[in-house]
């Protein structure tokens, strides 16, 4: 008999927490769900829960982060090699971001369901927000140099935003690649660079 990995098998049991909450919550908003309910569903005991959780909102929030970063994988893949991006040039297919949140589409639609009521809206919207941020740098001078840049970078990073997040509550009417191309139409619209700030 082989012996499985321990890993492995905290992995497999934690996968099917998650898969048992999300069901759950399909079901009812994720305040009234119990632990003795996550537990029951998942064929586990309370001691198991507890041995990698402290509170259900633990489990939840480990979900959203491993989705965020997977979120944060897809949005950087067009630029991860380049220092200077060029719309002009950037082919559509190149933004995965829209394919990621298809692809995750159950998911997003859970979390952005209003019974849902855990500010997954706010925190996705900041995470986003802190992405572009800290990865992007517009420029405004071909456009206006009166322009404040601050005030300009929010409107472009919570246009997209808003954009991202109408697509996912209106039930993806777009394919993703109609999405990637219009937000790259978007963008060249005023900005046809963005400048890649230099990691730490």
């Amino acid at each position: 008999m082989s012996i499985q990995h321990p890993d492995k098998r905290v992995k497999r049991t934690k996968e099917k927490f998650r898969e048992v909450v999300l069901s759950l919550m399909e079901e009812k908003s994720f305040h009234d769900i119990t632990i003795t309910e996550i537990v029951k569903a998942a064929d586990f005991n309370r001691g198991t829960f507890y041995a990698h959780y402290e509170k259900k909102e633990d489990l939840l929030d480990e979900i959203i982060e491993e989705m965020f970063e997977k979120m944060t994988e897809a949005f950087r893949k067009p630029y991860l090699y380049l220092s200077v991006v060029d719309f002009n040039e950037l082919p559509s297919n190149s933004i995965i971001l829209f394919d990621h949140f298809l692809e995750n589409k159950r998911f997003y639609k859970l979390m952005l369901r209003p019974t849902t009521n855990y500010n997954f809206h706010e925190k996705m919207t900041k995470r986003l927000d802190k992405l572009f941020r800290e990865e992007f740098g517009f420029l405004t001078t071909e456009i206006d140099p009166a322009i404040d840049i601050q005030l300009f970078s929010t409107y472009r990073i919570h246009g997209i935003i808003g954009l991202i997040l109408e697509w996912i509550e209106n039930d993806f009417p777009q394919s993703s690649s109609y999405m990637g191309d219009q937000l790259i139409h978007i963008l060249k619209f005023y900005t046809p660079k963005i400048y890649i700030k230099k990691k730490k």
